[in-house]
């Protein structure tokens, strides 16, 4: 395995872009879209990071790349057009021991990005090791048409009732059972699609009762 797969919590916390063409653009959006608080350090903006800056969603120092902009920064991003810049900003970077993403160049880089389908609370993330980045944008189109539908409302369903499937069974095997058929139950995924509350409920008892707590 060439790179360890990893999901970020970014709510709250800063991250670097160095950059302020398209590409940072890109990466400013997804980040925002994550919750991090965004430092922006480039000359100069496109209109849509100039907006974002405006309306107080990024902090921008408009000069060149300098090691005092990664305090207290938990991820970076190198974005420029200029190579042995980005070169610059992975090598501060990896010296404060903080992941660096550089465009274009995948050997400065110590993370990379891959392309995402975002239905949360589903995430999907894909990736060629930045070998291929048209071919991961292929893989995702292909694996976006095929999820199933009714997916959020199955996983946001789960999620509430985790501590409720432990609290009345320990038995590991059991409740690896019982959500296999929980998300395989036909009524259930049918009741959740067209939002028949009750029948939800009434359609998660039968399972509980049956699929968990039944000898």
């Amino acid at each position: 395995m060439d790179y360890f797969p990893i999901f970020c919590n970014l709510k709250g916390k800063r991250c670097l872009i160095v950059g302020g063409g398209q590409v940072a653009t890109h990466k400013a959006k997804s980040l925002l879209a994550a919750g991090a608080v965004l430092r922006l350090v480039a000359p100069t903006l496109t209109p849509e990071l100039a907006t974002l800056h405006a309306c107080g969603d990024i902090e921008w120092f408009p000069a060149t790349f300098a090691p005092q902009y990664l305090h207290a920064c938990w991820l970076v991003i190198a974005a420029t057009s200029d190579p042995q810049v980005n070169r610059q900003v992975a090598g501060a970077a990896s010296a404060r021991h903080l992941f660096c993403n550089v465009t274009d160049d995948l050997s400065a880089a110590t993370f990379i990005s891959p392309a995402i389908i975002d239905h949360s609370p589903v995430i999907i993330a894909l990736s060629c090791g930045g070998n291929a980045p048209v071919y991961s944008k292929i893989l995702k189109a292909h694996v976006a048409a095929h999820l199933p539908p009714g997916m959020q409302e199955s996983v946001r369903l789960a999620g509430a009732l985790r501590e409720r499937v432990n609290g009345v069974c320990s038995d590991r095997e059991r409740k690896r059972a019982f959500w296999a058929a929980f998300f395989r139950h036909v009524p259930l995924q049918q009741a959740l699609a067209q939002e028949h509350e009750h029948e939800v409920r009434q359609q998660v008892e039968w399972l509980i009762q049956h699929r968990l707590l039944s000898e």
